[in-house]
């Protein structure tokens, strides 16, 4: 089995360079190749892409944005990536994480037994310790997350998820329509028809959390919105939004204030979605 790694890049120049480290890192007996997507960047991250030719010899840079047209999201780019990749398989990571040590080994072999699959984000290394007391150490580091208000079966994390060139090709393109819960609905949509999700304790990935209080909040808005969103196309949704109703008081401390908000953010992209 051929496997690809699947790397969306648009304006990463201060962090790609820690990823393409961590790949260089890597080792697995077979066939490998590393796919890197230009989404339309304007800094030096495909200049620094192109560094590591020599050290990944089977890397190779996709363009995913035709000018003057307009820029797309991420998702448009993984499935540029794919169409371009030569893999059996496809494993995802971002410009902006960190693999571990013997992930590329860890996501082949699953993927040599399993359909979908996806391993755990580890917070520690790549975050401030303010941000780690806010969020934990983690997620996704024994089991998956369900949001039961819109289905019932579990979802993962895109950025250290793994599939079959079949499952791809059975349930078709990442939907481009959905940019930041994509992962949610892709889940769900293989699932839906009899493919199941793995988990890869082996495979991790540093997982970069926002380092302002604004990026966290707009982030958490983007879900909450989008999965609003899912829910309304959802026939499978249960139960009813939980929509909580903390008040903006004073915000004591920095690692509070950083979970507050991010909660409210996702909190006011249900409501800008449900019309409320």
């Amino acid at each position: 089995m051929k496997l690809s790694v699947i790397l969306p890049c648009f304006n990463d120049a201060e962090t790609i360079a820690v990823q393409l480290e961590a790949l260089t890192r890597q080792f697995w007996a077979g066939e490998w190749e590393v796919i890197v997507s230009n989404n339309g960047s304007t800094d030096n991250s495909m200049k620094i892409v192109e560094r590591y030719r020599d050290r990944l010899p089977n890397l190779r840079i996709v363009n995913a944005h035709n000018p003057p047209e307009p820029r797309l999201g991420v998702t448009h780019s993984y499935n540029v990536e794919i169409k371009a990749a030569t893999g059996d398989a496809f494993a995802f990571c971002e410009s902006d994480d960190e693999v571990a040590p013997g992930w590329v080994a860890a996501m082949a072999k699953a993927l040599t037994n399993y359909d979908l699959v996806a391993g755990s984000l580890d917070y520690t290394k790549l975050n401030p310790d303010w941000l780690v007391k806010a969020f934990g150490t983690g997620i996704q580091l024994k089991k998956f997350n369900i949001v039961e208000f819109i289905h019932p079966a579990p979802y993962a994390s895109g950025c250290n998820m793994g599939m079959k060139r079949s499952t791809y090709e059975a349930v078709g393109k990442i939907n481009e329509a959905i940019r930041y819960v994509w992962d949610m609905e892709f889940c769900w949509r293989v699932q839906d028809v009899g493919f199941q999700l793995h988990f890869v304790p082996d495979a991790i990935a540093r997982y970069r959390l926002r380092h302002t209080l604004r990026g966290l909040f707009r982030q958490n808005r983007n879900w909450g919105e989008e999965q609003a969103l899912l829910r309304r196309l959802n026939k499978r949704a249960i139960g009813r939004m939980a929509i909580s109703k903390d008040s903006f008081g004073v915000l004591i401390n920095v690692w509070e204030s950083s979970q507050f908000l991010a909660r409210q953010g996702w909190h006011a992209g249900l409501l800008i979605r449900v019309g409320m």
